[in-house]
């Protein structure tokens, strides 16, 4: 090492090529690095889906949902079961152990059992459908087309060439847009039908023929070929109302539209859609994951600008949510922010290094980044948010290695040796220590980079940046920094420097020699309020571990109690809108209104009663926060006034991010199963009651599987056969009075047409018109529905759904978190349930959080920071040689947790994934601090009967600028970002607020409380001593009386507990 460190001091040419080249290298990296939000999130899942036109839940539930759940329960790698059996439709999705890799094999042999199970399951059950779930795209930006037509054919023309124009545009992976396009729907005339003997199956076959391909092939003679084909027919309207369904010899032909009404016409309207109060349809931009966002938003920004040139009458282009200019915004941010931090780190080195040694120091940040910059190009890392987080979350811990060299330099030259012996003296002193500081902050975030599951793999970019940047930063301090220190860092510092630095030492030397008097007491009183700090924070600091990296919108939901029709919903919402619209426009971007559809508890809800109103803000906007806040106060104002008419089931004010309104946010589920079906009425009675009343509980709602009235047609079998009718044929009759048969879907260019039959609209059905509904026999007649069977009313659920096979029935609590914490509620429902779970012994509740991701991204960072701990451990032990010291000196990751806590509570924030993150770069800082004073302390003491306050102030003392500047710069790097100095920086904020406020605590306790414990144990260590003495008399009676020489005091030095000294003698010491 000396050879290395003194060849690099005495080689400035070479020092500054490789410093030079490693700046360029990673500015080219930077300018071709791609640019994006955020990684991509793969869940390890699968979904198996299929339907069964016309079976109710109940049915598809035994016929075809648990048939399949049986056949694949035993395979290896799923982890968890989750069903869902509706009306005509099922799903199950497969959770798979995140240890486990070969999920395509897994999706093949699911395939393989249910292929081999088909020949079990219902003939008319339609393909099962398995695949994996990946993210091969994500969502890039939307745009409202206000004032479009969905009647007018030019608009539906010019709506279709933009998405397929778009979607040429290389990086755009898909473009969907809300807009009705017009059906083929065919209103069959049972009457008609009967009088030329014809069934619903026969007008199928023939409508299917007309739009079906039949090749034929080809012929060839010689060199040419001739293709042979069957002349397929235009498809427009009139060809189609004149198809042929049955022809006799005698050259009769009956036409379609001689047995049914032939219309191409809008579906019948579900939502409806106003941007500002004007209509308009969504068109959402989605892109590809390998694809630069910024030069995307740029091409598409280019387009959509001269398609708004020839755009028809009245239609405007209007962006609605801008996920590129997010992007931009908190890229922008975070740079700003570094700038403030990089300065306030520059500022701080100055103060107490002077400035020539402060940009010499600081020169590392450049270096160190340029360098993971290539490095990170090199493996395919994008510049998205979690890669600048973790840059930020690095820029005050690359300069730590860097201050200690420095400051042991300035240390050298003021005991006279010239520049470079002093650099590499600096060097040599110093080089075993620092890599062992380094090497606990590696340890620190090493769990990210090899933990194998959905977060650490979205996260991957963090650990992998603070560990390369610190490997950088490690070859600069030993390198590169000793050859800049020793050309142009020549002089000690000056006086005054080290008369405010003496001055600081010696208010810090009084404080500490009262704290050591009443250490018992400092100790006591830190453990103290260290478990009332974690306590206070289970009761009062909620938590959200979901990783929601999107604009926040403000919305306001509205659940009517009773609406027939979107109309009638207008008319009743219509004076909401009107107090909206008084909002202070210069506040927002555009107000959006929904109705028909609304999120709600993440479940889609759909029907008239729905409304949704959101806001949305421009991301350039540098009052967005107070903006969202003016907003959202005055919306909970009209809320109130509404609440009160009575007209409202729900009313709702909130933030969503964009994109993640299906997430369970602020929600509790208990989830009842039982392997025996049961009845929900009762017990969901009796959960309202004894869950209702607890504090922040919002509601108790029976998710999606409720009890509705059903109509069920009970068969007459031998009349029906009688008849010559199959049951089959029967339940299709019935289906056309019911709903709209998709009979075919053909692709006409662009879009889809989808051909739709039906008899009557099921809207308009009664029971009793159903029971007189005819059915066509075979010979022409009919017979009533009820002549065939028998009509009854029973209540039936509209989903079932099953955990892990075995029937269940989820209850959702939504909550205040203003008012309880998420864990505070899962025990105190956990507790009241004990109740009901005596009442009904064969069933089980299990209560947990309703967001998925959240459990399961709790589970792993708690997990991570476990592991953290427990190298951070190790390292210091095999550093120290002890056990003892190194648990003191973890000790201040829970005391800097005190900080993260009352800083959270104050300042109003949740304790987010991200903020967890910071704690754990906090943990590596602090660990770093403790071990230069301990490391210090101990190199003082020949043993420890000589272990004396006068050490541990004089060590402290000596150690007090490095750990300072350590914190200080550290802080200066994150607290720009944590305050958004620089700008918002939104998603990234807690991770500085937790990292900041957290190290700022911890080292005020290293400083104080660290040395009481050392003190504490000295005691300890000097009773052991008095009572091995005690021990050592009576065998020196003993061996005298015997004749034999008694053992000396020093064989019960205990090293392994106390930590050895004669090791560490040959040590350098930690400077």
């Amino acid at each position: 090492m000396k050879k290395i460190a003194n060849y690099f001091i005495n080689n400035g040419f070479i020092v500054n090529l490789i410093s030079t080249a490693m700046i360029l290298m990673g500015l080219i990296s930077l300018m071709h690095m791609k640019r994006d939000l955020a990684p991509a999130w793969n869940w390890k899942h699968i979904n198996i889906s299929t339907s069964l036109s016309g079976a109710g839940p109940t049915q598809m539930e035994k016929f075809v949902t648990y048939p399949i759940e049986q056949s694949i329960k035993n395979l290896q790698g799923i982890k968890s079961i989750d069903s869902e059996s509706g009306q005509g439709y099922m799903w199950i999705s497969l959770s798979l152990k995140e240890d486990f890799d070969d999920s395509q094999e897994l999706v093949q042999k699911i395939k393989d059992t249910i292929n081999n199970l088909r020949a079990n399951l219902p003939k008319e059950t339609e393909e099962v459908s398995v695949e994996e779930i990946k993210s091969v795209d994500s969502f890039f930006t939307q745009y409202a087309l206000v004032g479009f037509d969905e009647k007018n054919d030019e608009h539906q023309n010019w709506l279709s060439k933009i998405k397929l124009r778009v979607g040429h545009i290389k990086g755009v992976s898909r473009v969907n847009d809300t807009a009705r396009k017009k059906q083929l729907y065919i209103q069959l005339k049972p009457e008609e039908m009967a009088r030329y003997r014809l069934t619903k199956s026969q007008v199928y076959t023939e409508v299917i023929n007309a739009f079906t391909l039949f090749p034929i092939g080809t012929i060839t003679k010689g060199s040419k070929d001739i293709l042979v084909e069957i002349e397929s027919k235009d498809l427009q309207l009139e060809n189609i109302k004149n198809i042929i369904i049955k022809a006799n010899s005698s050259g009769h032909k009956l036409k379609l539209s001689e047995i049914a009404n032939v219309q191409r016409r809008l579906p019948k309207r579900s939502t409806r859609e106003y941007i500002n109060g004007t209509p308009s349809v969504e068109l959402n931009i989605r892109k590809s994951l390998d694809s630069d966002a910024m030069k995307l938003k740029e091409e598409v920004e280019s387009f959509m600008k001269k398609e708004q040139e020839g755009a028809p009458k009245g239609v405007q282009i209007s962006v609605t949510h801008d996920g590129p200019s997010f992007i931009a915004r908190q890229i922008n941010a975070l740079k700003s922010n570094s700038v403030f931090g990089v300065i306030l780190v520059v500022l701080t080195l100055f103060i107490f290094l002077g400035l020539k040694n402060s940009l010499m120091t600081t020169l590392g940040i450049p270096l160190a980044y340029s360098f993971t910059f290539f490095i990170l190009d090199t493996i395919g890392i994008s510049l998205d948010l979690i890669s600048v987080a973790g840059m930020l979350l690095v820029i005050g811990i690359l300069v730590d290695d860097a201050i200690i060299v420095a400051e042991q330099y300035s240390q050298e030259l003021e005991e006279g040796h010239p520049p470079k012996e002093a650099a590499l003296k600096a060097v040599m002193k110093t080089w075993i220590p620092i890599t062992g500081t380094v090497l606990t902050t590696i340890v620190a975030f090493m769990p990210l980079l090899i933990a194998k599951n959905p977060m650490t793999e979205f996260m991957l970019a963090i650990p992998l940046v603070v560990i390369l940047a610190l490997g950088v930063s490690l070859f600069e301090s030993f390198f590169i920094l000793p050859n800049h220190l020793s050309h142009f860092v020549r002089e000690p510092m000056n006086e005054k420097r080290m008369t405010f630095i003496n001055n600081l030492r010696s208010i810090y030397a009084k404080v500490l020699e009262w704290g050591l008097k009443l250490r018992y007491l400092v100790i006591i009183f830190f453990i103290g309020f260290m478990g009332y700090s974690v306590y206070f924070a289970s009761k009062n600091i909620p938590t959200d571990f979901n990783l929601n990296i999107q604009s926040e919108k403000v919305r306001f939901l509205a659940v009517l109690k009773k609406s027939q029709s979107i109309e009638t919903t207008e008319k009743i919402i219509s004076p909401i809108y009107e107090d909206l619209n008084k909002l202070d426009k210069n506040r927002y971007n555009w107000l959006s209104t929904r109705i028909g559809r609304a999120w709600i508890n993440g479940e889609k809800q759909e029907g008239p009663q729905y409304v949704t109103f959101s806001i949305y803000f421009s991301q350039l906007d540098d009052n967005v926060e107070a903006n969202k806040k003016y907003v959202e106060q005055e919306l909970k104002k009209t809320l109130e006034k509404y609440r009160k008419s009575g007209l409202y089931e729900k009313l709702d004010v909130s933030r969503n991010f964009g994109g993640h309104d299906d997430a369970k946010n602020n929600i509790v589920e208990v989830i009842i199963s039982s392997n025996a079906p049961f009845e929900m009425q009762e017990i969901s009675k009796k959960m309202k009651e004894t869950l209702s009343p607890i504090k922040g509980v919002k509601s108790v709602d029976l998710e999606s599987s409720k009890l509705i009235d059903t109509w069920v047609f009970v068969p007459n079998h031998s009349k029906i056969f009688s008849h010559g009718l199959s049951l089959t044929e029967v339940s299709r009759q019935i289906r056309g009075y019911i709903n709209k048969s998709k009979i075919y879907e053909y692709k006409a260019g662009p879009e889809i047409l989808k051909v739709y039959s039906y008899i009557e609209d099921g809207e308009k059905q009664t029971k009793t018109s159903l029971e007189n509904k005819p059915i066509i026999l075979y010979n022409g007649n009919s017979v009533k529905t009820k002549e065939l069977g028998t009509w009854e009313v029973r209540s039936r659920y509209n989903t079932i759904k099953h955990n892990d096979l075995k029937r269940s029935f989820i209850v959702e609590l939504p909550f205040d978190d203003k008012l309880i914490t998420k864990s505070d509620l899962i025990k105190t429902i956990k507790e009241k349930m004990i109740t009901l779970e005596d009442a009904y012994p064969l069933l089980s509740f299990k209560t947990r959080d309703a967001d998925e991701q959240s459990r399961e991204n709790k589970s792993s960072i708690s997990k991570s920071m476990l592991y953290s701990v427990l190298g951070i451990f190790f390292v210091l032990a095999i550093i120290l040689r002890s056990i003892v010291q190194p648990l003191l000196i973890c000790s201040a990751i829970p005391f800097g947790v005190i900080g993260v806590i009352w800083a959270f509570y104050f300042q109003d924030l949740k304790l987010t994934l991200m903020a967890m993150i910071g704690i754990i770069g906090m943990a590596g800082v602090v660990v770093n601090d403790s071990l230069i004073l301990v490391d210090t302390i101990n190199k003082m003491r020949s043993s420890w009967k000589s272990f004396s306050k006068k050490i541990i102030i004089t060590g402290a003392t000596s150690r007090l600028r490095p750990i300072i500047l350590t914190s200080i710069t550290t802080l200066g790097g994150v607290f720009p970002m944590a305050y958004g100095i620089g700008g918002d920086s939104g998603f990234t904020k807690p991770l500085a607020m937790s990292m900041g406020w957290g190290l700022l605590f911890a080292t005020v306790l290293t400083l104080l409380v660290l040395p009481c414990m050392l003190m504490i144990q000295a005691d300890f260590m000097k009773l052991f001593g008095r009572i091995a003495a005690r021990f050592t008399r009576v065998q020196d009676d003993q061996a005298t009386s015997e004749g034999q020489e008694s053992p000396k005091i020093e064989d019960f030095d205990i090293p392994l507990i106390a930590g050895t000294n004669q090791e560490n003698e040959t040590n350098q010491t930690i400077q």
